[in-house]
């Protein structure tokens, strides 16, 4: 009897332990993430995003250094045009760095609580934990959630598919359309939690200069080259300066009014569309200054670039630079249709 008792009880605790190591349901990962996502004290990540929104994918070198409760430092690389734009966001504030034309805005602004992005390891948790009609399945090596997508700036994406490995770090993420086409993807090479910084590593200063490592910051010698170039061939520039059209606007407007103007920062070409829509369009090849403002307004992710979106009771402002050209599009529009506008001038050769 005692040996059959004690089979019994053997068995019990061999089931007991076999149910134990068996895989977790998605409310039990998603309270595991919850827990995470409170305890987190800082990471580092290292990412290559693909951009499918336009006609020719965009592909980009990101690394996020993250420290609570709120420093932030995304470098993102455009591998196509070797170019690095940094967010960074620290005690004064948040900025966009654009270091090789020695600009940097300042805002005023919570990014990125309010508009934090798939390479963010606190955004794709947020988007697993808020969203109830979740859809979640337990791999061999993995969890995969499928979520709702809510971009400000792109509404036709509407859905995030998240792999993340059985210690919760990322892996993947795909952003798709209604059609269920990838538009972005994510797709992560390195992930280290409870990471320790420099402590000037979220100072914006030390960020402009560099850290003497071309991965992050493009190299000053080959900008300089670049730039002597420009200034050699100055005035023949100002002569060819001509205007970058959208590809696409909204239906009901069209372009009326296209006018060269002289300012202290040189031409300004300004093209005035009206109709239902109406907006304004300039745009102006300025010299490499420094301009460290503060803003009002949040960094906005056009794919290619970053912009800067200004709202106002009657107007949004938004602005970007590409390929050493400063846009600026004003106008009473929804944030995904200047979003979708600006995207489309950067897909289109000069006139």
């Amino acid at each position: 009897m005692r040996r059959k008792a004690w089979a019994v009880v053997t068995l019990m605790i061999v089931l007991i332990l076999l149910a134990g190591c068996g895989p977790k349901s998605a409310e039990e990962v998603v309270n595991d993430l919850s827990e995470r996502s409170e305890d987190l004290k800082s990471y580092r990540s290292q990412a290559k995003m693909t951009i499918q929104t336009g006609s020719k994918p965009q592909e980009y070198d990101v690394e996020v250094w993250y420290k609570q409760p709120h420093y932030y430092r995304v470098s993102l690389k455009n591998v196509n045009k070797d170019i690095t734009q940094i967010l960074l966001r620290n005690d004064d504030g948040v900025y966009v760095l654009t270091p090789h034309l020695n600009k940097s805005f300042r805002f005023h602004s919570d990014w990125p609580e309010s508009s934090g992005q798939v390479y963010l390891y606190q955004t794709l948790l947020n988007s697993i934990i808020d969203d109830s009609a979740r859809q979640f399945t337990a791999g061999k090596e993995d969890y995969r959630f499928e979520v709702a997508a809510k971009f400000e700036q792109n509404q036709s994406l509407v859905k995030q598919r998240i792999w993340l490995d059985r210690k919760l770090n990322p892996q993947k993420v795909e952003v798709l359309d209604s059609d269920d086409q990838v538009k972005v993807l994510v797709e992560f090479s390195r992930f280290e939690p409870d990471v320790s910084f420099d402590k000037d590593a979220f100072d914006m200063e030390r960020n402009m200069t560099g850290y003497g490592d071309p991965t992050i910051i493009p190299s000053s010698g080959q900008e300089e080259k670049k730039g002597e170039e420009k200034a050699e061939g100055k005035g023949k520039d100002e002569k060819e300066f001509s205007a970058l059209t959208p590809g696409w606007i909204p239906e009901g407007s069209r372009l009326v009014d296209q006018q060269t103007v002289n300012s202290p920062e040189g031409k300004v070409v300004i093209l005035r569309y009206q109709g239902d829509p109406s907006f304004t369009l300039s745009q102006k090849r300025p010299e490499a200054v420094q301009a460290s403002l503060p803003i009002y307004g949040r960094p906005l992710d056009l794919g290619f670039t970053q912009g800067i979106l200004l709202e106002t009771d009657e107007n949004k402002r938004l602005s970007w630079t590409y390929e050493g050209t400063d846009f600026e599009l004003v106008g009473d529009l929804p944030v995904d249709v200047m979003s979708r506008i600006a995207r489309s001038i950067e897909e289109q050769p000069a006139k």
